[in-house]
């Protein structure tokens, strides 16, 4: 194990991965039986019980548990879908959310210079890479879309900012209906009457590709854009470690607060509506998209706010930045 992983270990955990001897699941009668790495059968008793309270589902296969109690990735297995799935030890995804929601507060100050920029690179027009940059940022910003990939759109039929079909936009007298499956297989069904939105997207589907949102080379041939290029748009921008999936935990955050604000007395609350902000489900969302401050506010009730004074932003993104910084 590098020194970097080392000096990430919650203090009490041990980098123990699944590519080391681990404990096997085997399906015996209707439950199942845990084969030890040494070959013995795993008896009743407190080990047993750890392994079952990590609430493996019953449909996973090729299931490994971790044989310590203290390893940082508690177990592995695949679903229905061949996805592999994750269980991690409680220290360390409280670990790896402090983490990740410690920049929340600096993506906060830098969004308005993100917007500044993607107005901006708008002005270069269709075609450009720089104009292709900024519609996807702005289909992100405005939607709270998952930045998506050509990989995973292959193998699931899923789709992203990156990876939507002029097929999927369709232009009715409202405005804009887009159609899309998200990831999960959640059928998505929007009608977009922002006008900013609405005259950029009409901009990039009058050029040629497959994806909705291309640039033309110096050949005038179109290519689709990866995630790795749209993430260091944003960190560029940002002047900061920000990705896709930061805008989308700034979104979760925001639209859990705002609920909070309306009157939202409960995590569920809180977590249903994040979830239909970010097309995904109330658990995701409470785990991985909204803030610990923000899912405080159900049972500590909202605290006196002063909103933070930042061009930019919406009255509810100063409300909720101030929260986050105080």
């Amino acid at each position: 194990m590098d020194g970097a992983r080392l000096a990430d270990l919650p203090k009490g955990l041990c980098f123990y991965p699944d590519s080391r001897p681990g404990i096997a699941r085997r399906r015996c009668g209707r439950g199942f039986s845990y084969m030890m790495p040494d070959g013995t059968t795993l008896a009743r008793g407190p080990e047993r019980t750890r392994v079952e309270a990590l609430g493996i589902p019953p449909a996973y296969e090729n299931v490994w548990i971790s044989p310590r109690e203290n390893g940082h990735l508690q177990a592995t297995g695949f679903d229905a879908r061949t996805r592999k799935q994750y269980r991690y030890h409680t220290l360390w995804s409280e670990a790896r959310a402090a983490e990740k929601f410690g920049t929340l507060a600096a993506f906060g100050h830098a969004l308005p210079r993100i917007r500044r920029g993607v107005t901006r690179d708008l002005a270069e027009g269709p075609g450009e890479m720089g104009f292709a940059l900024a519609a996807a940022v702005l289909l992100i910003d405005r939607l709270a879309m998952r930045v998506g990939n050509a990989a995973y759109t292959e193998a699931n039929g899923s789709y992203g900012a990156l990876t939507l079909r002029r097929r999927q936009m369709r232009l009715c007298d409202q405005g804009l209906r887009l159609s899309y499956t998200a990831k999960g297989g959640k059928k998505v069904r929007r009608l977009l009457t922002d006008r900013k939105l609405l005259k950029v997207l009409d901009q990039a589907r009058d050029l040629p590709g497959a994806e909705l949102i291309t640039w033309l080379d110096d050949a005038g041939a179109p290519h689709a854009l990866a995630s790795d290029q749209l993430n260091a748009y944003l960190s560029d921008l940002g002047q900061g470690d920000f990705t896709a999936k930061t805008f989308r935990t700034w979104s979760g955050s925001l639209a859990a607060f705002e609920a909070a604000e309306a009157g939202g007395e409960t995590i569920k609350a809180l977590s249903t509506a994040a979830a239909k902000r970010l097309n995904n489900t109330p658990t995701v969302a409470r785990n991985s998209y909204i803030h610990p401050k923000v899912i405080a506010l159900a049972e500590e009730g909202l605290p006196e706010i002063t909103p933070v004074k930042l061009r930019g932003l919406t009255v509810a993104e100063t409300r909720l930045l101030a929260l986050l910084e105080g």
